[in-house]
């Protein structure tokens, strides 16, 4: 039996699924009940001996809550009766606020109609004025459907129709404003990609601009994108702006926060798997506009806006460790580091070594970074607008006479003297012990002449 639970203005369609229920619609025709309250059977939808279909009448006039569903066949004699094995149960559904309360005047918000029983009966509308409200879903505390558009910008009554019966609620109201605008975006410019930096190794050789179509590189992160400013009217009336961008094949877009009804700050949406290039002194995209709500007419704006290719950084080395002393400061070379954009606008560099930023100065080709102390290996880090790039790593040695490859000379070398020393102590008690035993034995010859000679004048 679905639904299990309905007002008691009726109108829910009940429908039962079971066994041997009437062979033909006339068989249960009168037959199916909930409690004292008759359910009208559907001959249309009646699926003889598996399914009924019923229309629930009013049971405003019954006090029961809660009751079982009884289908008879025919006469209704004892073998002829069936009883549902869970109860239906009356319900009294109601709202009590709608969230977002305002939107735009062109419809397509997405609102939440909140309160209590909202899942019962079989079917439900919601209404705007007189308008209907596209449902989506719906559970037992709430109600989400998009907004129709409005006649006149102010409150608006929010209607509630579960089967039969009319939910109302004077004090919930939705309130219709002026479609939103915008005036102005700031800056009006970004890199193609704003969320990834190149690695310089791996272009082409004589490559002028980063091919789109190549796989980012492992040390380059996602983040947001370039900031935007976006300044207009009515902009807090739209609870999920989005700014979005085309060019050519490639069309993207990304999230907004709305500060107040004048503000707005979006990340830029990339272009960058765009078959077309970028030119160095900016590029326009096809489209470039706002998804908010069904405002159509900001969906193309028609402010001048210009894409510039992205920045490129060498790694710090062919090994990706780079060593340098304390007072050398580091270079990290590249280029599109500063986009070709009108005025003084600049992408807004930082770099950390390890977790300590450094003091930046800013050219075409590099950035010069300069740090307080700091000693050991640490991670070089690179953010701009909103992407993040590791080059490599930074091995910084301590101030000294000596450099490291000198220190490792001196300890080869002293480790080799050691060696040559000992072998040389080694053999040359090797030979000691030989001389003696070379000694021994002339002493012994020596010895054994005497006594032969002595022996030779005795006779």
């Amino acid at each position: 039996m679905l639904p299990e639970t309905g007002p008691r203005q009726g109108g829910t369609r009940l429908t039962i699924t079971g066994e041997n229920l009437g062979l033909q619609f006339r068989d249960i025709m009168t037959g199916v009940r909930l409690g004292k309250v008759p359910c009208v059977p559907i001959e249309e939808e009646y699926v003889s001996a598996e399914k009924i279909v019923c229309l629930l009448n009013d049971a405003t006039g019954y006090r029961v809550q809660e009751a079982q569903v009884e289908v008879c066949v025919r006469d209704c004699l004892a073998d002829y009766r069936a009883l549902s094995p869970r109860a239906f149960t009356f319900v009294t559904p109601y709202f009590t606020r709608v969230q977002p309360a305002q939107g735009p005047l062109s419809g397509g918000t997405r609102i939440t109609i909140e309160g209590n029983h909202l899942n019962a009966g079989s079917s439900v509308s919601v209404n705007i004025g007189r308008h209907l409200c596209q449902f989506q879903k719906r559970s037992s505390k709430e109600i989400v459907c998009v907004t129709p558009a409005g006649v006149n910008a102010g409150s608006t009554p929010v209607m509630v129709d579960i089967d039969s019966a009319e939910l109302r609620n004077p004090e919930v109201k939705f309130n219709y404003t002026e479609d939103p605008t915008v005036l102005k975006i700031d800056p009006d410019w970004s890199i193609a990609s704003p969320y990834v930096l190149w690695y310089l190794s791996r272009l082409p050789p004589g490559s002028e601009t980063p091919p789109h179509t190549q796989t980012h590189s492992p040390g380059a992160e996602q983040g947001g994108g370039t900031l935007l400013t976006i300044s207009g009217t009515n902009l807090a009336t739209i609870k999920e702006p989005k700014i979005r961008a085309k060019y050519g094949s490639a069309e993207s877009f990304h999230n907004c926060t709305v500060f107040n009804n004048s503000v707005m700050v979006c990340l830029a949406p990339s272009v960058a798997d765009s078959e077309r290039a970028f030119s160095e002194s900016g590029t326009g995209p096809d489209e470039i506009g706002f998804y908010m709500d069904n405002v159509h007419a900001l969906v193309v704006v028609n402010e001048s806006f210009n894409y510039y290719p992205d920045p490129i950084f060498e790694p710090l080395s062919p090994s990706g460790v780079l060593e340098l002393k304390p007072t050398s400061p580091l270079i990290l070379k590249g280029r599109n580091l500063i986009p070709a954009a009108p005025g003084n606008s600049k992408l807004n560099y930082t770099v950390f070594i390890g977790d300590t930023p450094c003091v930046l100065t800013l050219s075409e080709t590099q950035l010069l970074c300069e740090w307080p102390n700091l000693t050991g290996q640490h991670k070089v880090t690179i953010r701009a607008g909103g992407f993040e790039y590791s080059p490599g790593t930074l091995q910084i040695y301590s101030d000294s006479l000596l450099t490291l490859p000198a220190i490792i000379g001196i300890g080869g070398g002293g480790g080799l003297l050691l060696l040559v020393i000992i072998a040389v102590l080694i053999a040359y008690k090797r030979k000691s012990r030989d001389a003696d035993r070379t000694l021994k034995r002339l002493q012994l010859q020596m010895d054994n002449l005497e006594s032969r000679v002595a022996l030779e004048c005795k006779e």
